[in-house]
This record gives C-alpha cells, sequence and structure tokens, in this order.
C-alpha cells in the first residue's frame, strides 16, 4: 500500500468520478430500480469503510466491482424470496459483461452530451422534455403543434442520429 492510501480526499475523488459506472453496474445486477439505490448504497458505504485497503497506485475501478459484486450478492441473498430476484449464478454470469459496460459508461455518457450539442435547440429541447421531463408523446404533440405520428418519427430518428453520433465519437475517444 502506498504512503497516502489513506488520504480521504484522493478516495473521494476517485468515489466520486466512478460512482455512475458502479450505479450502472448496480442496476444491471438488479431488476427493481430501489433495490439498484439500496445496493449502491450499500457499495459506498461498504467501500468507504475498506478505503483504507485501496491501493491509489491501481486503479479504483476493478477493485470497486469487486466490493460492489460481493454488495450485490448480499443483497441478493437477503431478496430471495422476492419473486422478481435474479438467481446468484445468474449475477455472476452477468458481472464481468456488466463490469465492461459500467466502465464505458462515463465515455459513453461524455459522447452523447457531445452529442448533443451538435443539435438544433428545438431537437434537443423535444428530446429533454420527453426524456427528461417525461411528458408523453400525446402532450408534446399539443405543444409543437404536430401530430402525434410525427413527434414519435421525430424522436425515433433523433435516437438513431445520436447513435450513430455517439459511436463515431466513442471510435474517435483514445
Amino acid at each position: 500500500m502506498s504512503p497516502d492510501a489513506r488520504d480521504p480526499a484522493r478516495f473521494i475523488a476517485a468515489l466520486t468520478r466512478h460512482q455512475p459506472a458502479l450505479e450502472a453496474f448496480c442496476h444491471a445486477q438488479l431488476a427493481q430500480r430501489q433495490d439498484a439505490r439500496e445496493a449502491l448504497q450499500a457499495t459506498c458505504v461498504k467501500l468507504w469503510e475498506k478505503s483504507g485497503e485501496w491501493d491509489p497506485a491501481t486503479e479504483f475501478l476493478p477493485w470497486a466491482f469487486a466490493v460492489a459484486r460481493f454488495t450485490v450478492l448480499s443483497h441478493l441473498r437477503d431478496r430471495m424470496r422476492d419473486r422478481l430476484v435474479f438467481d446468484e449464478d445468474v449475477v455472476l454470469a452477468m458481472t464481468e459483461e456488466t463490469e465492461t459496460a459500467a466502465a464505458q459508461f462515463e465515455h459513453r455518457r461524455e459522447a452523447l452530451d457531445t452529442c448533443l450539442k451538435k443539435l438544433k435547440p428545438e431537437q434537443a429541447d423535444l428530446l429533454r422534455e420527453h426524456y427528461l421531463a417525461g411528458r408523453a408523446v400525446r402532450e408534446l404533440s399539443g405543444l409543437t403543434g404536430r401530430s402525434e405520428s410525427a413527434v414519435k418519427m421525430t424522436l425515433l430518428r433523433l435516437r438513431e442520429q445520436l447513435s450513430v453520433c455517439i459511436q463515431r465519437q466513442l471510435r474517435l475517444a483514445p
């Protein structure tokens, strides 16, 4: 362990930077949003308790994923009486793929931000209203004066456009 392994500021910076990936990992492992939030919270507490074991000379995320994996498994064992919980074997089988996807989460989010900035303001507003504000297509139709079919088609085309742009951005990333 390096001399600054117990530097709380460095640990908090690493945890904060990688929390979206840990959140994505927990959501991918658990069927219910509330369960994923509980697992993420428990993971963060466990990481803080074990912060002295983390060596800042090594990568934070693989170590954090290991802690998250055991926290999720513990959560699953506690919830086994629920019908919508994955079996432990299923979670273990998904773990490697989920870790990879969660680790790429930040890159994909940055690519999405870049691609959203390339849209016309009215296109970005439509996406924001539908996906962030939760406005229904019918409501957006009334607000924009366009038919529901036209709004649906616009949303579909924008999603496709963003998908292509994100893939292009990820290929350009170092």
